[in-house]
């Protein structure tokens, strides 16, 4: 049985509700400024939805499937869709949302991440303005959480 693809509508709806976009900035012993960002979408469900995953990775045409044992916590098996290619990013998941929209709060995080991935785009990452952009950006991604 072929992998079908998903009404974009339905995968924009699901994004709201089970999607994240993450902007992560890490220490890194070996990079120039000793640190690290790079951009994530994720969408991380039970095991037993991982054929709703393999779909939406088959709609966006990018992205890759993991798998994730939470045996030690007593959880069940959990899969997760990864985009972290800034060019599967910048060229196909942000014009897909652009063009269908999230209509939850999840939009703000989105908007955020445009105006990240654009640093990235312009390799200003690469510094550390860039990274302070990014660190401002990150918060201001995260405020609508805290109301």
């Amino acid at each position: 049985m072929s992998i079908q693809i998903l009404d974009p509508s339905y995968i924009a709806g699901f994004v709201d509700g089970e999607g994240c976009f993450t902007i992560v900035i890490s220490k890194h012993k070996q990079k120039k400024l000793g640190l690290d960002a790079r951009l994530h979408f994720e969408i991380e469900l039970r095991a037993d939805d991982e054929e709703i995953l393999k779909r939406i990775k088959k709609t966006l045409a990018c992205g890759h499937i993991y798998h994730i044992d939470y045996s030690k916590y007593g959880w069940a098996p959990h899969v997760e869709y990864k985009v972290s290619s800034i060019k599967d990013l910048t060229q196909k998941v942000i014009p897909f949302f652009k063009e269908n929209k999230l209509q939850a709060k999840k939009k703000h995080s989105f908007d955020c991440f445009c105006q990240a991935a654009k640093i990235f785009e312009k390799k200003e990452h690469l510094t550390i303005e860039g990274i302070e952009q990014l660190k401002k950006i990150r918060l201001n991604m995260n405020q609508y959480s805290k109301k």
